[in-house]
């Protein structure tokens, strides 16, 4: 059921030159030829299109609560396509790499989630600006997204070394994934704004940011050969941002239950940036978790590793780092070798089952009573409809250790805090 953006875009697509993960990792150093969806020929200086544009300030402050788009100061010469109409003939340092490594990115992320959507999205600040303005640089160690635009700083690495953010795939999805999330829930006011929907909507955006770099097949390829096929290992899938080898801004499989967070109770003004965040980690753990037993259940049904060898993962993760490494190192090391294809192809399973079950759970909620646990029973609800009852004990089972969901008296629980404390020593 997994579909490949690049096989879609190859012949009408246009080409884009795109890290896939942070270029400070050894094994993402060089940009990758990708296809995005706009036509070949479509896209004007910038890049442009009707849709976003891509500026380069010579000098500007970040925006802020009352100062919004367009620019109008002095700005570099924009980057420019080729004769056919592609920007795969810029790489990194170049006038304008930046630029459109930007643009290619966040149209790559619109891309994924387009096909999981079923069409395009229509973003939420249309009626005041119909084109998001993205820029690449502004002197700031940050990157936001806001009305109208989305603007990238830069962070040190562990070196001291200055890294643009705009070259940072998870962080430019991350941020994409706002605009999605915005456009497709909705925007709260004032008076029905809510702790909780803070939490979901950076929870959201990491989730965005980590389904949406699993559509590049050497990210894919990576990560289980250094994992060797066994997703409970520590790898790039479940960290998010990495400013160096060893820190990533945030880590998806996480050991954080709702327990260990902030009150939901808190007033959401009081909610400082860094506790929105963290609030969120419990909903991105719960659907990381997900991910690895849809990928666990996928090797099953292809028959590349028997269901006692699946089970015995899980009841090993719950009893000790130990007893995970006895359990599971050799045989499923073993499968991985045997036939790598068919472990790749059980990862893009799972990736589309979570895409599609996240996108039509997005489109379903509000942002007033958002809770988390109304998040967790309408991706159940999904499910159901796509699957009946074949993944809901699994789905359950992962939002309730999360404390999303309520135990229920006497109910067996499966290995989670093992695994995401194994993964976040990263």
């Amino acid at each position: 059921m997994s579909f490949s953006l690049d096989r879609f875009f190859r012949h009408s697509g246009t080409r884009f030159r795109l890290f896939a993960q942070s270029p400070v990792l050894d094994d993402f150093r060089a940009p990758e030829v990708v296809h995005v969806s706009s036509p070949k020929g479509s896209l004007g200086p910038g890049p442009s299109d009707d849709r976003m544009y891509a500026l380069s300030p010579i000098d500007k402050k970040p925006y802020g609560a009352e100062d919004l788009p367009p620019f109008r100061g002095p700005k570099e010469l924009p980057a420019l396509p080729d004769l056919e109409g592609h920007f795969d003939h810029l790489h990194p340092g170049d006038r304008g790499f930046e630029a459109a490594h930007m643009f290619g990115t966040v149209r790559r992320v619109l891309d994924v989630w387009e096909v999981y959507l079923g069409g395009p999205l229509h973003w939420h600040f249309a009626m005041t600006h119909p084109r998001l303005e993205l820029i690449p640089h502004v002197a700031w160690d940050n990157a936001h997204f806001g009305w109208g635009f989305m603007e990238c700083g830069e962070g040190a690495d562990d070196q001291g070394e200055k890294r643009p953010y705009a070259l940072n795939f998870d962080v430019l999805a991350h941020e994409t994934g706002h605009g999605i999330v915005f456009s497709l829930v909705g925007v709260p006011t004032p008076e029905t704004l809510t702790t909780a929907y803070r939490g979901f909507h950076e929870s959201a955006s990491d989730c965005v940011a980590m389904l949406s770099v699993l559509h590049f097949e050497s990210f894919i390829a990576h990560v289980l050969r250094v994992s060797e096929g066994d997703l409970y290992k520590a790898n790039e899938l479940n960290r998010i941002g990495e400013l160096s080898a060893t820190r990533q801004i945030r880590s998806a499989s996480n050991a954080l239950k709702m327990a260990d967070v902030v009150s939901l109770d808190t007033p959401p003004a009081e909610l400082t940036g860094k506790q929105a965040h963290t609030l969120g980690q419990p909903l991105t753990g719960a659907i990381f978790d997900i991910i690895v037993d849809l990928y666990l259940d996928r090797l099953v049904a292809f028959g590349l590793v028997q269901p006692a060898l699946a089970q015995g993962l899980r009841r090993a993760a719950a009893a000790s780092e130990e007893a995970l490494d006895a359990a599971d190192d050799r045989a499923l090391t073993d499968a991985y070798r045997s036939e790598p294809e068919g472990f790749r192809d059980a990862l893009r399973d799972a990736r589309d089952m979570v895409g599609l079950r996240l996108a039509a759970t997005f489109h379903r909620l509000q942002p007033a009573g958002l809770t988390f646990a109304r998040v967790a029973e309408t991706f159940l609800a999904v499910d159901r409809g796509f699957s009946g009852s074949t993944n809901q004990a699994l789905i359950e089972d992962c939002f309730r250790w999360r404390q999303i969901r309520r135990e229920p008296d006497a109910a067996p629980g499966r290995p989670r805090e093992t695994m995401a404390r194994r993964s976040a020593l990263v």
